[in-house]
């Protein structure tokens, strides 16, 4: 009787024994799917959408041309400009697009980029200032009216630019382009940086920094008063200067 007993308890432990090995092997096959699915998930993702930013990164990371070009498509080296959905800024006096490492992947570690301004009648790209890069801008069938001021102590430049021509911005001048015409023009600025960046001065100082720093840097200027410039300032580019305006009976 005791063996008897002895017997079925080995074969209930081997059971359990048994049972439990599958159910941790089952665990195991469960995490490693689940792992893999999300895995392809990314790649999905990433494959879907050009622009991911683990995929720019990945780009970015690369430590040599052939390495770099291993991981892109040849879309990758083609920007529709006409297209674009991102680098787009749109105001009352035009439309600016913007192709940058962020949303052109063929530009990445290249060091070039390039904005194209059609500017309505009378339209301004606001002044502003490109903190990482030098600009070479090209009118393509307009007159524009451009200026740069430099630094402290600096004078400022101005000049007219017409069709075929250019005019450098040094790094990070306060620059702009004023159309001069009652009809649209066009122009093509490209950069020494795949990553020129912009900062647009009017909105960035009355819109980003804390009034009580604008009202000190304007002798005193109360904060009602900042927080009414607020409300007025426009999206770039704008409809700009006044004599243009009343020219073109804007």
């Amino acid at each position: 009787m005791a063996l008897i007993q002895s017997l079925c308890m080995l074969a209930i432990f081997s059971d359990a024994l048994v049972c439990r090995q599958f159910a941790m092997k089952n665990n195991t096959t469960t995490t490693t799917t689940t792992a893999s699915t999300s895995t392809l998930t990314s790649t999905i993702a990433n494959n879907t959408n050009p622009l991911a930013p683990s995929r720019l990164e990945s780009i970015k990371n690369s430590y040599s041309e052939l390495n770099l070009l291993s991981k892109t498509n040849p879309s990758d080296f083609i920007f529709d400009f006409d297209k674009a959905v991102t680098g787009v800024s749109t105001g009352t006096g035009g439309r600016t697009v913007a192709a940058t490492a962020a949303n052109f992947p063929g530009l990445i570690n290249h060091g070039i980029a390039m904005t194209i301004g059609f500017l309505g009648p009378c339209g301004i790209n606001l002044p502003h200032t490109h903190p990482r890069a030098t600009e070479i801008n090209f009118s393509v069938d307009g007159d524009f009216q451009v200026g740069f001021f430099q630094e402290n102590s600096a004078s400022f430049v101005m000049n007219e630019i017409h069709k075929n021509q250019v005019a450098v911005f040094p790094k990070g001048a306060i620059h702009f382009e004023q159309n001069l015409n009652c009809t649209p023009a066009t122009f093509v600025a490209a950069f020494n940086s795949e990553d020129p960046g912009v900062l647009t001065i009017g909105n960035s100082f009355f819109g980003s920094l804390p009034a009580t720093v604008v009202g000190a840097s304007l002798g005193g200027l109360n904060i009602t008063t900042i927080e009414d410039i607020r409300v007025h300032l426009v999206q770039n580019p704008s409809v700009g200067i006044a004599e243009c305006r009343q020219r073109c009976g804007l």
